[in-house]
């Protein structure tokens, strides 16, 4: 795991900070050079076994105060730091900017990788793997997605996307129920029924995939139900006391136009909400319908992101 580390060299307070970084470094026992860069102060560390409880302590400080910018950066560090390296630029004692990037190790996106860019960060196409078939979400200026681009252009085709990031808590939430559509959490036994839905989606899912996203206390899957018939699914996939990402929001081409998708979601939007958390998902700005949906249920807009995906030839 590599953690990149800037900080704003400005008179006496480069000093200051090489110091503590030097102090901290030392710490641990290792010796890494401090580089001045474009006017900043440039510090390089990689772990191997256990995190500076320092540095944990600061991304959980700023995930707490603005979890829907740091939930993936704080979730992937707690739960699978094996595949995870991040890249942080620090100014003071506030981070800047990261890179996050998660190797996927399973499911049908294994051995792809996920990136998130934030902020300000220097090199950040020289960061990001290319030899794998990748997807980068970009909340960063225009400068850095161009040069992301360009850099993955070397390697094959790319296709740009701009999403919506849209959260909704207590004050805003609408729920909604339709008596003909009947909205659970699925089960073990609902698994049949989940690979059916996921293989017409066009993901599909291996039988132990399923079994495993059904049984896992990241993943849970809810189903919007019509005349007996799984509709609908939405799922959580990735739960923290603060904040809930919900995605693979699916409806089935016969039972669009009722609201299926919209009870499902609701639903696990509510649970979200009433568990004290708020609800954050994704959704292609050009999706007008989706977007609609979501709105009436009570999400707003909070960024908009530039969304990347490559694959080498």
């Amino acid at each position: 795991m590599a953690i990149f580390m800037t900080t704003q060299a400005i008179g006496e307070s480069c000093f200051l900070l090489s110091f503590k970084y030097k102090k901290w470094l030392m710490r641990r026992g290792t010796h890494h050079p401090l580089m001045m860069t474009n006017g900043e102060l440039t510090v390089v560390l990689r772990t191997h076994s256990n995190l500076d409880m320092d540095l944990i302590r600061l991304i959980k400080r700023h995930y707490i105060a603005n979890p829907l910018t740091y939930v993936y950066l704080f979730y992937d560090l707690m739960y699978y730091p094996e595949v995870t390296e991040f890249y942080l630029n620090i100014n003071g004692n506030d981070i800047t900017g990261f890179v996050l990037i998660w190797h996927s190790a399973w499911g049908p996106r294994r051995g792809c990788s996920s990136v998130h860019v934030y902020g300000s960060v220097n090199g950040v196409e020289g960061l990001i793997p290319t030899d794998e078939c990748l997807e980068a979400h970009m909340v960063a200026s225009s400068e850095v997605t161009g040069a992301v681009i360009k850099r993955l252009g070397e390697m094959g085709p790319v296709k740009h996307r701009r999403f919506l990031t849209m959260a909704c808590w207590g004050s805003v939430f609408r729920d909604y129920r339709n008596p003909l559509i009947g909205v659970r959490r699925l089960g073990i036994d609902d698994a049949v029924d989940l690979a059916r839905v996921k293989a017409e989606q066009g993901t599909p899912l291996d039988p132990g995939e399923v079994i495993l996203r059904l049984a896992s206390p990241h993943w849970h899957y809810y189903g919007a139900f019509v005349n007996g018939e799984l509709a609908s699914i939405a799922t959580t996939y990735l739960k923290l006391p603060e904040v809930w990402v919900i995605g693979d929001v699916y409806t089935r081409a016969r039972y669009r136009g009722i609201g299926a998708g919209k009870a499902v979601t609701a639903a696990v939007t509510k649970d979200a909400l009433t568990s004290g958390a708020m609800a954050m998902l994704h959704v292609d700005e050009d999706n007008e319908p989706a977007v609609r949906v979501y709105r009436r249920i009570g999400y707003r807009v909070v960024r908009v992101e530039d969304w990347l995906a490559s694959s080498p030839p």
